[in-house]
């Protein structure tokens, strides 16, 4: 039977991570979605204990046995020493959705955020004792191959800084950027739970009838999945949420509002993907104000306040506004992008909801 050496879960989205092996091999595995219909496990192979084969064992698959790697694709062919459990640990990516797992300090085994199952392909993950390419693993090779080792050690710092709880002079640092940039703070909510990373909202007092809402906390970690689709992640994996409306339809339904706009900061981790200008998310709360909003979409206006907050590891925060729009609003964006649906902005003040629609008159009707 498999004996668990190593067992944790991610300090933000829903995957566990352990390390098993049995008579033959040790495996490390992220188990994503754990026990939910749309679970799935991504796997690396970290060392054979015996003798390895000359070709992959299918019949031991078949009987659901892990597989020893193959001997040409294997640093110790002979088989490598028994791993310790108390020698273990787990280094989680600041994503939080991948994993390095350490052996006395050395790294044995990545499992990054692309790993896994695409359409009919599969991406293994990288071992450090694997030394071709295989269905099993990847070579994990040098810091000077491989950027993996420095993604590890940037990870190793980054959870290292919070020893020391940076969150009280971030805080701060939000704070006076909302109030120099849009108005002074009138309430201020915790919205994390009690888990990490810290988060807030806050609630601006009334200027110019206008009440503003904005998000605290979120960007601390970056979001999951952006490498796979942009090739500059680092300008788009943080962000914060900001959210202006005119007091008289915030009266309407204050609370789930603002638990609506807090939820969303959870979006790229419990979903394990990412936010960005021109994306579009359902918001009920917004349709019980009035009926024609029925999605929001997330935008960058030019002429919104420009809360340039600080930059966290050397990346800038992006501050996505919530412009609420109808059915036909997102029909557009849907059919022709929603950079067509923006070009057809009709008013100065799109970040601020009055009531009426900011890209196509007429479609409240």
């Amino acid at each position: 039977m498999p004996n668990v050496l190593l067992e944790e879960f991610s300090p933000l989205c829903n995957i566990q991570a352990f390390v098993e092996e049995d008579e033959n091999s040790v495996y490390f595995y992220l188990w994503d979605y754990p026990g939910q219909e749309h679970a799935s496990i991504r796997s690396c192979w970290v060392r054979n204990y015996g003798a390895a084969p000359e070709e992959m064992n299918i019949e031991t698959m078949e009987e659901g046995q892990a597989p020893m790697l193959p001997a040409h694709c294997c640093s110790h062919p002979e088989g490598a020493e028994r791993l310790d459990p108390q020698r273990l640990s787990l280094v989680w990516f600041e994503e939080g959705d991948a994993a390095a797992l350490i052996y006395e300090g050395e790294i044995l085994s990545v499992i990054p955020g692309w790993a896994g199952q695409s359409g009919e392909e599969r991406f293994p993950g990288y071992a450090r004792d694997c030394t071709e390419e295989s269905d099993l693993c990847l070579p994990l090779g040098t810091p000077d191959s491989n950027v993996l080792h420095e993604r590890v050690e940037g990870a190793m710092e980054f959870w290292k800084s919070w020893e020391d709880n940076p969150w009280p002079r971030l805080q701060e640092q939000f704070i006076q950027r909302i109030e120099s940039r849009a108005a002074p703070v009138d309430t201020y909510y915790a919205i994390d739970g009690g888990n990490w990373p810290p988060k807030a909202l806050v609630k601006t007092k009334v200027r110019d009838g206008i009440v503003y809402v904005f998000t605290l906390g979120a960007s601390i970690a970056p979001q999951p999945k952006l490498e796979l689709y942009s090739e500059t992640p680092e300008q788009l994996r943080r962000f914060e949420l900001a959210f202006a409306i005119q007091e008289e339809w915030l009266s309407r339904n204050e609370m789930k509002l603002l638990q609506y706009i807090s939820a969303q900061t959870n979006l790229p981790w419990s979903h394990m993907t990412f936010l960005t200008e021109g994306h579009t998310i359902p918001c009920e709360e917004m349709s019980s104000i009035d009926s024609a909003f029925e999605y929001v979409l997330m935008t960058r206006p030019a002429d919104a306040p420009q809360m340039e907050y600080p930059n966290l590891n050397n990346e800038r925060v992006n501050v996505l506004w919530l412009v609420p729009i109808t059915a036909a609003e997102r029909r557009h964006a849907e059919e022709f992008s929603s950079e067509d649906l923006m070009k057809r902005a009709e008013n100065a003040n799109l970040w601020i909801f009055d009531g009426t629609p900011k890209f196509m008159s007429g479609s409240k009707d």
